[in-house]
């Protein structure tokens, strides 16, 4: 039923005498004739909250343009531990080369180093001429190292559903992938992502001085995102051995003659992250500079058995083609009580919002009212979340809603497009900073849930973590997408008035009515 709103903090119902709606002013001149007909007032309706354990989201770029793959693990002992990996396809390149044979004359090719290179995100700053940089959304502790090991994939990436040609294929992000072959140096490689990573340096071959010679010197590889501007990468070196048998001897071979040759051969690489904690960095795959696997070669100008001159050039394979997310969660490590809820993207967690039932739609209807402001808040739990940098900036509500052949179809609610500058889910934040709270207006679904419009239900609204697929006017669409490749988490309080008294979840009304 509806609760009235009183003192002592108590939902009330409050009448104040306005003149609202144009049609009951008068005017003459520029004399306004005080029309005291109408009375406003709000009243405060409590909501259910029922958490929603996620088992997969989409995870492919078949289907929609993935900005963000995350790679380590993430354990925020209030939300479930996320070990976040990659898996993608390698693009093809022509006009390979190689040469096995001395021969007087010839130019010899000589694999000296393979590395896996993962550009990051990150922000320059120059002062004093003196250039620092600064990873951009590095979630946990980059000093806790991360296992991260290179395999073969063996699972075709097929675009199209195998079933179904004539549609396009989905991968989620707790499918299962063949290939145990290791392609990194060792057995793992200890991840902690740095700033400071903006050179890679390896023991190189001194070629010039003749071709069976094992002198080394060092060698320095950067990634440049412009001319001159460097940026830190993660160098990941791969096993000169396997590389060169799958890779560097077969180049001539009939395996890399076509796109499709290639494509048919080499499946691809999984970046498999693991361990019990660490920390997460996003990288984007279709940015510049490119995401690659890079073969350092020397090329030795050979004449009468002597070498006459040394190039050092590199093969670069970029990751393209189909790319997916893995996401393996294991369950949150503390609970939250009972009078609280988490949100979490990724293979998170939702939450079910019922707001009002039928009963109480048709207890509303009677009022006849006029719809003036509807919100929904969710207040943030600061006893646990004291940092808006490590929380969802913005959330999402849309409505889980019964379709015509009894499926439920995830929708948009009206005020997601019509209202766009005044939807909300944006985070609020206190003045000294801290998170506050989630608003949404949701006017347009009440008022038309209200005056009985078609298509128009009470059927449970879904609170997620945003993403970008969520948006409605750059998709196109009134359907929700089952993407989300955000990993933060934030705890919630839901309804209960007993134990979050005035930072409760609550849909708050507001309204006009005649006398």
């Amino acid at each position: 039923m509806i609760r009235k709103i009183g003192v002592l903090g108590i939902s009330l119902l409050c009448f104040a005498a306005i003149t609202s709606c144009e049609k009951d002013f008068s005017e003459v001149g520029t004399n306004v004739v005080t029309n005291d007909k109408f009375e406003t007032g709000e009243v405060l309706l409590d909501v259910e909250i029922t958490p929603i354990d996620i088992q997969k989201v989409q995870a492919d770029n078949i289907n929609a343009n993935i900005n963000e793959y995350w790679l380590g693990v993430y354990n925020n002992p209030n939300a479930k531990k996320i070990e976040a990996s990659i898996i993608s396809q390698i693009g093809y390149i022509s006009g390979l080369k190689t040469q096995e044979n001395i021969t007087d004359g010839d130019t010899i090719f000589n694999l000296d180093k393979v590395i896996l290179k993962l550009p990051y995100q990150a922000t320059a700053t120059t002062s004093n001429n003196v250039t620092s940089y600064k990873l951009d959304s590095i979630l946990g502790d980059p000093n806790t190292p991360v296992n991260i090991q290179v395999l073969q994939n063996e699972t075709f990436l097929n675009t199209l559903d195998p079933t179904d040609p004539s549609k396009k294929n989905s991968f989620f992000s707790d499918a299962d992938y063949l290939g145990n072959t290791i392609l990194n140096e060792g057995s793992s490689y200890n991840f902690k992502p740095s700033s400071a990573d903006t050179i890679f340096k390896f023991n190189r071959i001194d070629r010039s001085i003749s071709l069976t010679n094992t002198t080394t010197f060092i060698d320095t590889i950067r990634v440049y995102k412009s001319l001159k501007a460097k940026t830190p990468f993660l160098a990941i070196p791969l096993d000169l051995a396997t590389m060169k048998n799958l890779f560097w001897d077969k180049f001539e071979s009939p395996e890399f003659s076509s796109k499709d040759s290639f494509d048919e051969y080499f499946d691809g690489i999984k970046i498999i992250a693991t361990g019990n904690d660490g920390a997460m960095a996003p990288f984007n795959l279709a940015a510049t500079p490119t995401p690659s696997i890079d073969f350092y070669y020397t090329k030795s100008i050979v004449e009468s058995g002597n070498v006459k001159d040394t190039i050092q050039s590199k093969y670069t394979f970029p990751l393209s083609g189909v790319r997916n997310s893995h996401y393996k969660m294991s369950p949150a490590s503390t609970q939250p009580t009972a009078n609280k809820f988490i949100i979490q993207g990724t293979a998170g967690s939702n939450a079910e919002i019922k707001i009002l039932d039928d009963s109480k739609v048709q207890e509303l209807r009677a009022n006849n009212w006029l719809i003036t402001d509807a919100s929904l808040t969710f207040y943030v739990d600061q006893t646990i979340n004291l940092e808006s940098s490590s929380i969802p900036q913005q959330l999402f509500l849309y409505q889980d809603k019964e379709n015509e052949f009894g499926n439920i179809s995830p929708t948009q609610l009206t005020d997601a497009y019509l209202e766009v500058g005044y939807y909300g889910g944006t985070l609020q934040k206190n003045d000294d900073g801290t998170p506050e709270k989630y608003t949404f207006k949701i006017t347009n679904y009440i008022s038309n849930l209200l005056n009985g419009k078609d298509d128009f239900t009470a059927d449970p609204l879904i609170l997620k973590v945003y993403n970008p697929t969520d948006d409605p006017v750059s998709n196109n669409s009134t359907n929700v997408r089952t993407y989300n490749w955000n990993p933060r988490s934030v705890t919630l309080l839901n309804g209960d008035e007993t134990a979050n008294g005035t930072k409760r979840a609550v849909l708050k009304i507001s309204y006009s009515k005649e006398k």
